[in-house]
This record gives structure tokens, sequence and C-alpha cells, in this order.
């Protein structure tokens, strides 16, 4: 290796080997290494390039802990190799992100390049259509380069990115392979549409809050009211006691009269 080789705490056993095309280093490197330095810093990675032979060695740091940010940093390499921008590829950082390569030399019988070529026109389509109609549909990211076809995408979305791909290098016409593309897209869409029109079927969020203010201010109406006959109630036991206070008196004074006059 003959870029920046610094020694570190670990061990090379411990480090990703991959190699690159000679063209894609630079991309790899970014101006004055700012592209390099973005991956090794969110990775905490130390990525040492041989620009003569394109050979890549993916180191762990000494702040290194978790060993998956050494196979996501490797990840980015390779995806930038396989012909991802600098910004696509850093989408592997994220646990919901991969990359997947689909090696051409898989499908097809021999080495003709006219074979290669066909098979990549169709993938890419005239003006690039076929390819971009694809990304759009599964929102997956496609890059044709050399002899391989590499996708980057959700799991979900590679899934379903890979059997398109796949079937178009076999052979099925690109028409029916995008119309099935289109056709998942818009059962996805109204199954979305289902839900939220359920949703709002269940009750609009407005009339929610309208009702629950409504509630609310019932119920300190009922308190409020609560509260009202109680002080009624009170009063009117108050006036009772008072009523039945004066009429003892009343009785107490006629008592009074009628032994004094029992006396005389």
């Amino acid at each position: 290796m003959t870029d920046n080789d610094q020694s570190t705490n670990f061990t090379h056993e411990s480090s990703q080997y991959l190699r690159i095309p000679l063209n894609r280093i630079g991309p790899v490197i970014g101006v004055k290494g700012v592209n390099r330095e973005k991956i090794e810093n969110d990775t905490l990675t130390k990525i040492i390039i041989d620009s003569d032979t394109g050979e890549v060695e993916v180191r762990p740091n000494k702040d290194l802990k978790d060993p998956i940010m050494l196979i996501k940093a490797s990840n980015i390499v390779k995806a930038i190799g396989r012909g991802f921008s600098h910004q696509l590829a850093l989408k592997l950082i994220s646990d919901d992100y991969f990359l997947e390569v689909i090696r051409l030399k898989s499908y097809i019988k021999g080495n003709s390049r006219s074979q290669y070529q066909r098979i990549k026109g169709r993938i890419i389509g005239k003006k690039g259509i076929t390819k971009k109609t694809i990304e759009e549909l599964t929102s997956i990211n496609l890059v044709v380069s050399g002899n391989t076809v590499s996708l980057i995408g959700t799991y979900e979305e590679l899934q379903v990115g890979r059997d398109a791909v796949t079937k178009i290098i076999t052979g099925s016409p690109i028409e029916s392979v995008l119309g099935v593309l289109e056709q998942q897209k818009k059962d996805e869409k109204d199954g979305e549409d289902k839900l939220w029109k359920s949703t709002e079927d269940d009750e609009p969020l407005e009339e929610m809050i309208e009702k629950f203010e409504k509630e609310s201010d019932k119920e300190e109406e009922d308190i409020f009211k609560d509260f009202e006959e109680e002080k009624d109630a009170e009063k009117k036991e108050e006036s009772e006691t008072e009523e039945n206070k004066e009429e003892s008196e009343i009785e107490e004074k006629k008592e009074e009269s009628e032994t004094e006059e029992n006396i005389e």
C-alpha cells in the first residue's frame, strides 16, 4: 500500500480488503481528500489506497468499537468503485440501506462483448429512461458499470428492484416488467390512501378536538352545576335549621309563659 500508509494499534487481520477501478480512486478520495476523510470520520476507520493497483485496505482506528462500521466503510468504498456518487454511497452508513451487486457474467454464456452491451442497453434504455423508471418505481439507486449492475436501497426496495433487473437481464419484455412495477406502486399508494381514509372515517382530527372541547366544557358546567346545587342545599339546610331554631325558641317562650300563668 502506497497511499498514506500509516500504522494503527490494530492488526491488519481485522482489515477489509477490496479493489476498485483506477478511474474510481479519485471519487473515493475527493478534492483534497475530503470524501475519504468524511467516510473515515463517520465510520471510525482508516482507508488506504494503492493508486497503482486500485487495491484498498479499510482499517479500524483506535476508537472503533463496532466492527460493523468496518464493513460499512468497505461497502461505501465498493459502491463508489461501482459508479455511485460519494453522496449516494454514504446512505450505506444507515442500518436501513444495503448494497447489492449483480454480476452479468452469472447470466451470460460465454464472454461475448455484444451480449454484455445488449443486456446493459436493455437495463439503461433509450436516453436512460428504463433505468430512471426502475429507480422511480422502486425507490432504489441503480448504476450500470463494467459488467455489473449495482443497487442501493432498503431491504424491501432491493427485493423489488433485484427482481425487476434480473427479469430484464433474462429477457422478459421491458414494458411488462415496468408495468408490474407501476401496478405494485399503485397498489401500495392505494393501500396508504385506504389507511388514511380509514383514519379519516374513524373521526377527523378537527372533530375530535371540537368534541373534546365540548366534553370538557360540559364537564365544567356539570361541576359548576353540582357546586351550585350543593350551595343551594347548604342554604336550604341552614334556612331550615334557622326556622327550627326560631320555632324552638317560640315553643320555649310559650312554655315559659304558660308556666308563669300556672304559678299565678
